[in-house]
């Protein structure tokens, strides 16, 4: 289809009741380090924090000192030790970065809830901070907004049988995609596109992940899809090798900026 039919094509779509999801890869990103100035999404961007849990076992009684006692009664309910390390990671660090954005200590954060039951926090000028997390294996993915966003990660493990939920989870234009070379990194590339997609709505996986399009290109979203009324703007990227990451967020032209916190 030429450029321009195309760009009118969008254009109409646009216009209808129900909106698109235009979904990308991102190839060589750069982690940033981070700056005192990091912590303000100027110009509708989009922060993207990647955290290595291993590497902040140290900092575990920072992070537990943060947790509120349902929290703390939580953590103690893993039979894993390594899901209660994870656990205190991903809110003390949550709390941590948040709290820069809203200029609050930690501990005393006030979460709110927001669109579809969503938590999201209220800047000192009045501003919402949206906020969303995700865990696989030994990392966490954080992003920030200013409108709503979604975010996941999975580690891509070649050993597990995908084959199996194919059929009930992927439209047959997706499953022929993933049936190419390198199959195990397509089916966790389009896996975390359709969980950041229903994260950012509210929406939970259920029966909608077949409907939910993850193909690289801009898509019609299905009117039973909570959130389909509106334009999203979907990056999908490498977190970590092995490690497959999407972030979706409502469109408004956005700029995606990635922090590594092992420089927090």
């Amino acid at each position: 289809m030429p450029a321009y039919c195309r760009n009118a094509w969008i254009k109409s779509i646009i216009n209808r009741a129900l909106g698109v999801i235009i979904n990308r890869q991102l190839n060589d990103i750069t982690w940033q380090t981070v700056l005192p100035d990091m912590f303000v999404t100027r110009n509708n961007e989009v922060h993207i924090w990647r955290v290595c849990i291993s590497q902040n076992l140290k900092r575990l009684e920072r992070f537990e000192a943060l947790l509120t006692a349902d929290e703390t009664v939580r953590a103690g309910k893993y039979r894993q030790q390594k899901d209660t390390y994870r656990f205190i990671v991903s809110r003390g660090m949550q709390r941590i970065i948040l709290g820069r954005y809203v200029n609050t200590p930690p501990a005393q954060l006030k979460f709110i809830l927001g669109e579809n039951k969503k938590p999201c926090l209220m800047s000192q000028d009045g501003n919402t901070i949206h906020y969303n997390v995700s865990h696989a294996g030994d990392w966490i993915v954080l992003a920030v907004a200013t409108l709503p966003v979604g975010a996941d990660v999975e580690y891509a493990d070649a050993a597990f049988s995908f084959q199996e939920i194919l059929a009930d989870n992927f439209s047959r234009e997706e499953v022929a995609y993933i049936n190419q070379d390198n199959a195990a990194h397509r089916f966790y590339t389009l896996w975390t596109r359709k969980e950041a997609i229903l994260k950012a709505t509210g929406q939970g996986i259920g029966e909608h992940l077949s409907i939910t399009p993850a193909l690289n290109g801009t898509h019609l979203l299905n009117a039973s899809l909570t959130g389909a009324d509106k334009n999203w703007q979907l990056r999908s990227f490498n977190l970590y090798p092995q490690y497959a990451s999407t972030v979706v967020v409502e469109d408004a032209g956005q700029d995606y900026l990635f922090f590594d916190t092992a420089s927090f």
